[in-house]
């Protein structure tokens, strides 16, 4: 993100003070000013619905399995206007299973607790950089977690390009309604996908 990017919509999501703290200056940093914190999952899928949030910062500490479902509904766009806002979990929990299960909602990363700023910034400045195609598998709606070299492809199971709203409204030229439009066409490729997974 650049230092003139004011369009982008980041909502953070019961995230403790000290973590609070060091995402919002963080974001601040890399140009993110247009922050909104809430602390109640019903406020957050209220602003979710309502606004085309690019960044969703979720902590899962106080509530794993609600920040899931905040996470999934959104990726099935049943409490979002945006299903690929980008999203990033925290947590405290250092095993891998807790890892591996908040990825498995759709998350495209998790950051360990207690935050670091320095790795904040990189890894948010990564995701504006590259994002992952998103697959359709099982009841996984979300960025495709194969890794090249270690899982064989899944011919079954294509990856579909969809947007990325920090880099589209960070460092590209493109405008709220281009990005809505991307939104929309990517969305009708993922829920046909969707639809035939299910009837299969």
């Amino acid at each position: 993100m650049t230092h003139d990017a004011p369009g982008v919509r980041t909502l953070l999501r019961n995230l403790d003070f000290r973590s609070r703290d060091i995402v919002t200056r963080t974001l601040g940093v890399l140009g993110c000013r247009n922050l909104l914190c809430l602390d109640h999952g019903h406020d957050a899928e209220h602003h979710l619905r309502t606004e085309m949030v690019d960044l969703l910062v979720v902590d899962a500490d106080l509530g794993m399995e609600e920040a899931c479902d905040l996470v999934r509904g959104m990726r099935r766009r049943i409490c979002a206007d945006n299903a690929f806002a980008v999203t990033v979990m925290l947590t405290s929990a250092t095993q891998p299973e807790v890892t591996a299960h908040l990825l498995e909602c759709g998350a495209d990363m998790v950051l360990a607790k207690p935050v670091d700023p320095v790795l904040v910034a990189g890894r948010i400045t990564a995701l504006t950089r590259l994002r992952r195609g998103f697959v359709v598998a099982g009841d996984y709606f979300g960025p495709d977690r194969r890794t090249r070299g270690k899982r064989p492809a899944a011919p079954s199971v294509p990856r579909i390009p969809v947007p990325n709203p920090l880099r589209e409204m960070s460092i590209s030229s493109m405008t709220r309604e281009e990005l809505r439009e991307r939104i929309r066409i990517s969305w009708v490729a993922l829920d046909e996908r969707w639809v035939d997974h299910r009837a299969a």
